[in-house]
């Protein structure tokens, strides 16, 4: 004697089949968790922003010139902006990206501003740029000095 089949299903959601928590399917859950860690792994990266750890100081003028350092926590670029006007600093002085590697994990950088008036004052900020393994950089505030008769 032949036993008929059992009658046919409905077939389940995809949901009722993988399950609910809140609401929300294990695929909604796991890309919440995604987005998490994304925004986790970007805030310890912004905590890492490059510095500028001393200075800048001024450390040599003569009429038509002035030596400017300062140090960082990476390396990196090293740019002066420079005016005789706070407000319009469209000079650049630069050097090779890097700074000098110090022992205490500090990184130098110097750049020499040439071709100066005598007796003038000018203005200045430093910026160190795409701090290495940061993507970051740093800029001092507006500083002055004033080169030799």
């Amino acid at each position: 004697m032949l036993v008929p089949p059992a009658p046919l299903r409905e077939s389940k959601s995809y949901a009722q089949t993988v399950g609910r928590f809140g609401g929300m399917t294990y695929e909604k859950i796991a890309l919440a968790s995604l987005i998490a860690m994304v925004l986790f792994a970007l805030a310890a990266w912004a905590q890492r922003a490059e510095r500028i750890t001393d200075g800048p100081l001024v450390k040599q003028v003569t009429q038509n010139s002035a030596e400017i350092s300062w140090s960082t926590d990476a390396a990196g670029s090293s740019v002066v902006r420079y005016g005789t006007d706070p407000n319009n600093l469209s000079q650049i002085a630069q050097r090779p990206w890097g700074g000098a590697h110090e022992p205490n994990g500090d990184y130098n950088h110097t750049v020499w501003v040439k071709n100066l008036q005598p007796n003038t004052t000018y203005y200045f900020t430093v910026e160190t740029g795409q701090g290495e393994g940061t993507g970051s950089g740093a800029r001092s505030q507006i500083m002055q000095f004033q080169t030799a008769p």
